[in-house]
Order: C-alpha cells, then structure tokens, then sequence
C-alpha cells in the first residue's frame, strides 16, 4: 500500500461485501453497485447505472493503515469530507468509514461505541489498474 496504491485504484469496483460495525448487510442493500475510480475522482453508479454521487478523492499513503478522503461534490454527500482507512490487495479493496463521527477509523474493526461501514470491493474484470504497477493507467457508499 506504498507508492503506486494511487494508480493501483484506478478502475471500475463492484461491491462484494459489507458490514455495519461488522453485522453482514447484503451488497444488494447498498446504493452503490459500482466505484469509478480515476486518477484523484470518484463516481458511483447505482443499479439503474446513474451516476449518483461524485467528487474527489485524497489519498495519504504514508498513512497506516492507508488514509483516504472523500470528498462529495456532486449528490447526497456534496460539500461533505468523509474520512476512510483502506485496505488494498490486488484486486480487492476494502474501504471503511465511521457513519456516525468525522473521525477516521483507526482499524476495519469497530471500537465499541462506533457505527463503521466497511465495503469490500472486486475489481471489475477488463478495467485498467489490475496491471496499473506495470504502467497502465485509467471510484461512499
């Protein structure tokens, strides 16, 4: 999660999993049913595949874990930063932010007074950023 996680989430994401403060909640329940990610933007795309949410993205990967920002400027979360821990592994990607506090998670575990929202994510197959450490280039819940 060092020097090329920027290119490395360039792509398009599709959810596979998530939780609230680690209670299963069917990706089937998520606005989102895919993550755009290029370069320092965002968009997510719901089932209708309408662009329903955008922004910017800023990513401090001397973080650890790695710390992203979210920042809406398009949608229900417009003029809103969200604070996120992520966790990248090829080609899954965990993202998780607290839904009730402006603070950034310390872990992907909730503490127990904290509401998180941890959405793992598949990178969807023929989308640039798979092979993005070899120099290819090109998405909140």
């Amino acid at each position: 999660m060092r020097a090329s996680c920027c290119t490395k989430l360039d792509g398009t994401w599709v959810p596979v999993a998530a939780n609230v403060s680690g209670q299963p909640l069917p990706v089937t329940q998520l606005r989102v049913a895919r993550l755009i990610i290029d370069s320092d933007t965002y968009r997510i795309v719901d089932r209708s595949y309408r662009v329903v949410d955008s922004g910017e993205l800023r990513l401090d990967e001397a973080a650890v874990p790695c710390a992203l920002d979210i920042i809406g400027l398009e949608g229900p979360n417009a003029g809103k930063r969200m604070r996120a821990i992520i966790e990248l592994d090829g080609d899954r990607l965990c993202v998780c932010y607290d839904l009730e506090q402006q603070h950034r998670p310390r872990t992907m575990r909730p503490l127990e007074d904290q509401l998180l929202l941890s959405i793992t994510y598949a990178r969807a197959r023929g989308t640039v950023g798979a092979d993005a450490g070899a120099g290819a280039s090109a998405t909140n819940a």
